[in-house]
């Protein structure tokens, strides 16, 4: 199959939750344009909308208007969203709010106490179940600052200690030994928050004043483009350009197990906007060769494992993904979603220690992919049916809507 040509895809939903987010609290009018599409954005959109913020579409862009939050009269629904479920609880408690968080059976899973044990060290009163969704938060009575140690390679958790301590009596600490992605530390301080890194430090002041409205247009998702790129490396004689990619250095390992794995991929037209690095990935047809990733490197390319190891499969020799644990933790248990997946089209593939081995081989058979009601899952099993048979069947096709609506749009487009 030949993949070709150039695709610009939809804003990056890391960076769209958090524009949307704290433009919700800032001072005056903020604009958003290329905001991700999915249905996780949605589900933040909704929640802020409930408690009073001023958020409309105005043809190609989000205009909010910066306000008083207010106590919502129902239960929050997050959908499928651990980003809104997570960042949203700092956020809402630093405003001194007390709400209700609940979410669809798969966000339901998964575990909150990571959450819920700094922000009760910050004041808030909080019942949940047992550490799952719903979560009941009342944190009317303000926002103490906290010293806190990171116990889980998180940029979620550290976005909500972050965003909690907005409304804080005094300097919040975190202590991140593991760097996660600094989406909120990059834009925090764009808007006008004191906030600095010392080492492994993080360190963050209370508001003295209401943050500044922002105009950004949000670049592309490094996450979505992942899938585009294995597509490309996977197929013979193709040539693919991705433009206007946010290139921000703790999202795009996945770049770097690609060169790892002896893939043709540059990058071109780099710049900077609104303090994120943006720009364009050129991908070629490569002769793949099996690779080690490190611990270390697991944070910067945890939602793109999926699609690496397909990749992998199409490598030669066996490739080892070093502790992903953290896998078993998103909105399925990926580790077993991506070897059911690949054993089901005949390539080898285990788990021991928490490391995930992947034998390059050949696929031998054309399963009904098992989504699991996962995205990524979908996604990248659709990548490696539609290369080995030019055609693909999943179990739920709709799934794929929480993070890229169009991807099967997109796929049609480049592929011949």
């Amino acid at each position: 199959m030949l993949v070709q040509g150039a695709l610009q895809l939809p804003g990056d939903k890391s960076i769209s939750h958090r524009a949307i987010m704290l433009s919700a609290i800032a001072d005056g009018v903020s604009c958003v344009r290329n905001l991700n599409d999915g249905a996780d954005l949605q589900s933040t959109i909704n929640i802020l909308r409930d408690c009073g913020a001023s958020i409309e579409q105005k043809e190609d862009e989000i205009i909010i208007n910066g306000k008083k939050l207010h106590s919502p009269s129902k239960d929050l629904d997050c959908g499928n969203s651990g980003t809104t479920t997570r960042l949203v609880s700092g956020l809402l408690s630093s405003q001194k709010l007390i709400f209700t968080l609940t979410g669809d059976e798969s966000l339901s899973k998964r575990p909150m106490k990571r959450i819920v044990t700094p922000l009760v060290g910050m004041g808030c009163k909080i019942s949940s179940n047992n550490g799952l969704l719903p979560l009941s938060i009342d944190a009317s009575d303000g926002i103490t600052a906290i010293d806190y140690d990171m116990t889980v390679a998180s940029a979620q958790v550290k976005s909500c200690i972050l965003f909690s301590a907005l409304g804080g009596n005094n300097i919040s600490i975190i202590n991140e030994i593991i760097p996660t992605r600094n989406h909120s530390e990059i834009m925090l301080k764009n808007m006008g928050v004191s906030i600095e890194r010392e080492g492994s430090k993080i360190i963050v002041h209370p508001l003295k004043s209401k943050l500044k409205s922002i105009d950004i247009s949000v670049p592309s998702d490094p996450s979505s483009a992942a899938f585009f790129a294995a597509l490309a490396v996977i197929n013979n004689n193709s040539n693919l350009k991705l433009t206007n990619v946010l290139l921000n250095e703790s999202r795009i390992g996945f770049v770097e197990v690609l060169n790892q794995m002896n893939c043709l991929i540059s990058k071109s037209n780099e710049s900077v906007h609104n303090g994120e690095k943006v720009g364009d990935l050129t991908i070629s047809s490569s002769n793949l060769k099996a690779t080690e990733i490190k611990s270390e490197t697991i944070p910067s390319i945890i939602d793109e494992v999926p699609i690496l190891a397909v990749v992998a499969a199409f490598a030669n020799g066996t490739t080892v993904f070093k502790n992903v644990e953290e896998l078993k933790y998103k909105e399925c248990d990926r580790l077993r979603a991506i070897i059911h997946n690949l054993e089901a089209f005949g390539i080898k593939a285990y788990e021991k220690n928490n490391d995930l081995f992947v034998e390059g081989g050949k696929v031998k058979r054309m399963p009904k992919i098992t989504t699991f009601d996962d995205h990524r899952i979908a996604m990248a099993f659709t990548i490696l049916s539609l290369t080995s048979f030019k055609k693909y069947e999943l179990d739920n096709r709709s799934c794929v809507d929480i993070s890229l609506p169009n991807f099967f749009n997109y796929l049609s487009e480049i592929t011949k």
